[in-house]
């Protein structure tokens, strides 16, 4: 199934998610979301490894894993949740398995002023989301993100993070408990950054872009990693640049049109195509808590300064990667057009 939601398998919305197979319920609780709990055992004929067994059908679930491999019970999981915005207002909107129980998620509303918020015609929904898995075909993943409606592309919103990368990746190791520990008092601080966001969203859809002008933005934030455009990412170029003019809900006249080229380019095709086995969970992964999230954060904070309690535009940073990019994109098509 596209939607990896096998047999086995629920997810459990309070509204009905894109592949339509979502069981609607007013509440979405832990016995509705996960019906079963995993057991873990030996494996006789292999010394050192052992494999979990779910308790309703006592069927195995996923792939053997060694001794050192440390597992999550669904209620544990389900209670990191409930330790970190419990009684705060939060409401978990979307849980379950996926991947014939091998993968489980969360999605919290958290409670927020800034859970729902429309800029221009654009609205954007903030939410937690928890992914992990049983036998250890994912990381423990933690993520605050927003998502626009209008085309269903993501963004990690981690603006004080400077590293690029995701606050919470965790392996299964034998720190993997107490990690969550601090991961549970620590996740209060998304909280605050989410009215940050909606204000350099604000700022960016303020800020008029020309078609030629996007396009050389775009070519300028990669040429800042090579000098040299490729064919695959002259493609690449020429495929933001349709989405700023064209892409889901852009009219191809601001910088938030731009941005939003690239949080849609990353969150839904970077990893190429649809026909490709696996391709949807595999860009997922990497929109989410992958390489195209990187290159999300990268463009925003390639445009934006965040040091500071308030995000500020960069626009000499702006202008800088449209004439670079406009130097590069010169001598490239003169390349690609011959």
């Amino acid at each position: 199934m596209p939607a990896n939601i096998e047999n086995r398998d629920i997810q459990a919305g309070t509204e009905m998610a894109w592949h339509g197979m979502t069981k609607v319920v007013n509440e979405v609780t832990f016995d509705i979301a996960f019906p079963f709990e995993i057991e873990r055992c030996e494996l006789p004929p292999l010394d050192g490894w052992s494999y979990f067994r779910c308790s309703d059908d006592e069927k195995p679930v996923g792939v053997p894993v060694r001794d050192t491999y440390t597992a999550l019970s669904n209620s544990r999981f389900w209670e990191i949740v409930q330790n970190a915005v419990g009684g705060s207002g939060a409401i978990v909107e979307s849980a379950g398995t996926l991947f014939d129980r091998c993968r489980r998620f969360v999605t919290v509303k958290l409670g927020t002023d800034v859970d729902d918020f429309k800029i221009g015609d654009r609205t954007f929904k903030n939410r937690f989301s928890l992914l992990d898995s049983i036998d250890g075909s994912t990381n423990f993943y933690g993520v605050n993100s927003s998502t626009c409606v209008v085309c269903a592309n993501t963004f990690a919103v981690v603006m004080g993070d400077k590293s690029g990368e995701f606050r919470f990746k965790l392996r299964h190791s034998k720190n993997l408990l107490p990690k969550i520990e601090n991961m549970e008092k620590a996740i209060d601080s998304f909280v605050g950054v989410t009215a940050q966001f909606q204000k350099a969203l604000t700022i960016a859809n303020e800020v008029p872009v020309s078609t030629p002008d996007a396009r050389a933005l775009f070519a300028g934030w990669i040429a800042s990693e090579e000098q040299e455009v490729s064919a695959r990412t002259y493609n690449t170029i020429g495929r933001l640049t349709d989405l700023f003019v064209g892409g889901a809900g852009n009219r191809g006249e601001t910088l938030l049109d731009a941005f939003s080229a690239v949080t849609d380019y990353y969150s839904h095709e970077s990893s190429g195509g649809e026909d490709k086995p696996g391709f949807r969970m595999k860009q997922t992964l990497s929109s989410e808590f992958g390489s195209g999230a990187r290159k999300k954060q990268e463009f925003f904070r390639s445009l934006f300064d965040v040091s500071e309690d308030e995000p500020e535009f960069n626009k000499e940073a702006m202008g800088s990667m449209i004439g670079r990019g406009g130097r590069v994109l010169a001598a490239a098509d003169a390349i690609m057009t011959n």
